[in-house]
């Protein structure tokens, strides 16, 4: 791999399927009054996840209709299992949620009446060692929503150069030292793990700056 392959500028803990699935998601009772849904209404979950927020639409739902938008497979699969019993009222489509008119168009459903967006992380994705999120648990070097997609952090961080390095993290992470950063990243190349990354940054970064 070589730089010019990146020319953008973008992208026990372990918790049983059976966890997962009843996980409760935050501001449900404020997302619903926000939405006010109606019975018969048209309403897309832009950010599906385990199906929280989406549960609570669908159980209002009579002769409406729920699009639920995911690009996580694991995801996908958790919501899907959580949701059948509300049949044919929820219709599911994987993928981006910045492609979310071509995903709409393809569901055949009329204009939205609302849609909910609950963006970030999940618990359930940051709490999976193996999908490379989280900082404080070893895991391989991933950080994919979509393990379909070929660029993983990985890739990114031992293959890019310093200067593409540091404008990615002075501009997604809003971090003042990310030429310190990218420096001490080229120095320590290959790094591997999700703890291997974090050690390196922290060591990076003067002991004030928190």
């Amino acid at each position: 791999m070589t730089d010019g392959e990146w020319t953008d500028n973008h992208e026990p803990r372990n918790p049983s399927p059976e966890s997962r699935a009843v996980h409760q998601p935050v501001l449900l009772r404020e997302a619903l009054e926000f939405l006010n849904v109606r019975p018969d209404g048209i309403y897309i979950d832009a950010t599906l996840g385990a199906g929280g927020h989406a549960e609570a639409i669908l159980k209002v739902l009579e002769r409406g209709k729920l699009l639920g938008i995911d690009r996580d497979p694991a995801a996908l699969a958790l919501a899907r299992e959580r949701l059948q019993v509300f049949g044919e009222k929820l219709i599911v489509q994987e993928g981006n949620f910045a492609e979310i008119d071509v995903l709409h168009t393809a569901s055949g459903l009329p204009p939205a009446d609302g849609m909910l967006a609950d963006l970030g992380l999940s618990s359930m994705q940051l709490e999976d060692a193996a999908r490379g999120f989280s900082f404080s648990l070893p895991g391989p070097l991933d950080m994919r929503m979509d393990p379909t997609t070929e660029r993983t952090a990985e890739a990114i961080v031992n293959y890019s150069s310093e200067r593409y390095l540091a404008n990615l993290i002075f501009e997604l992470g809003e971090e003042r030292h990310s030429r310190r950063i990218a420096r001490a990243l080229m120095k320590a190349r290959p790094i591997r793990s999700t703890t291997e990354l974090a050690q390196v940054v922290t060591r990076a970064i003067p002991s004030r700056a928190g």
